[in-house]
């Protein structure tokens, strides 16, 4: 139960995921109280009792309206990166976002801040941006004051990101004896693009700090790291902290990647939409965000790293 049932709650939701749980917990260390909507409720309820747990979804309306009585802001991070079976990004940006928009509305609830991703546009290749984009739409014909983020690639312990690195570094995971990327060439020998990885934690203090941030009320922030950078150069930052022996670096050529993705087989560990999306810069300007947060100062990928891999064994 919430201690001091007179302050409004933040609802989040996603907030069970990796940037969630970051979100979370800072929203508590703010002194938030917090409601997270899950599909599956923690086997036990947290100690802290800042945090309240709501079974919901937000594909299913009445579950999303009854969480939204009584918050005083929303932090919306549902998203997915790989359609399924079961979910489409239909689904998962443009359908869920609409629902929490309107939930939102019809609850009085007034603050929103949501989660979109950098390279995001009207005329994206990829349906993963494109569905990003219309979903920010949604977010801006509301009458919400609405604050948009479009985060990089995201690096953080817990990560899907940075635990199939780990993988690659081991040689666990395919291709097993490199750690790859898509490059350019015929033999993929070739960097191509550029991208800013940004710590998860970096992402949720903005997201928290926006709460509260008039300013940045009805803006769309790009956010990245400090450091722009190749595959080839951010996965040998991995490489150099990473224990044991350092893992050779290669290119599978992205001509390549498109015509296996085109027909995927099983067990291909990617998806044409990911290769679209690999052949695109990943990088930002985040002027704005530094005028806009005071004192933000994302962290180095390096620094990070070294930071959380002590818990993790590295």
């Amino acid at each position: 139960m919430i201690q001091n049932e007179n302050q409004a709650a933040i609802l989040v939701t996603g907030g069970t995921g990796f940037v969630g749980q970051s979100v979370v917990r800072q929203l508590v260390q703010s002194g938030r109280q917090v409601r997270v909507l899950a599909r599956n409720m923690p086997l036990r309820q947290p100690e802290d009792t800042a945090v309240e747990y709501r079974r919901g979804n937000v594909l299913e309306p009445p579950s999303l309206e009854s969480a939204m009585q009584g918050c005083a802001g929303v932090i919306h991070l549902v998203g997915i990166i790989r359609e399924t079976r079961h979910q489409s990004f239909e689904q998962a940006h443009v359908q869920a976002t609409d629902n929490v928009v309107k939930a939102a509305t019809a609850a009085g609830v007034r603050r929103y801040v949501h989660m979109s991703a950098l390279g995001t546009r009207e005329n994206a290749r990829a349906k993963y941006h494109k569905t990003k984009w219309q979903a920010e739409q949604l977010v801006r014909e509301s009458s919400l004051n609405w604050t948009i983020f479009r985060p990089g690639l995201i690096h953080g312990p817990r990560g899907e990101f940075t635990a199939m690195v780990v993988q690659w570094h081991a040689g666990k995971a395919a291709p097993f004896f490199f750690m790859p990327y898509f490059g350019g060439g015929l033999l993929g020998q070739r960097p191509v693009t550029r991208l800013q990885p940004i710590l998860v934690d970096d992402v949720a203090e903005l997201f928290v700090r926006a709460l509260d941030t008039t300013k940045s009320e009805h803006q769309t922030y790009e956010l990245g790291g400090p450091e722009q950078m190749t595959w080839p150069e951010m996965l040998e930052v991995f490489n150099s902290v990473l224990p044991g022996p350092r893992r050779a670096i290669m290119g599978i050529p992205i001509w390549l990647a498109k015509v296996l993705s085109t027909f995927p087989l099983p067990g291909l560990p990617f998806n044409h939409d990911q290769v679209l999306m690999a052949g695109e810069d990943n990088v930002c300007d985040i002027s704005a965000i530094t005028r806009d947060f005071p004192g933000f100062s994302p962290r180095k990928l390096e620094t990070s790293i070294r930071e959380y891999m002590k818990p993790m064994g590295g």
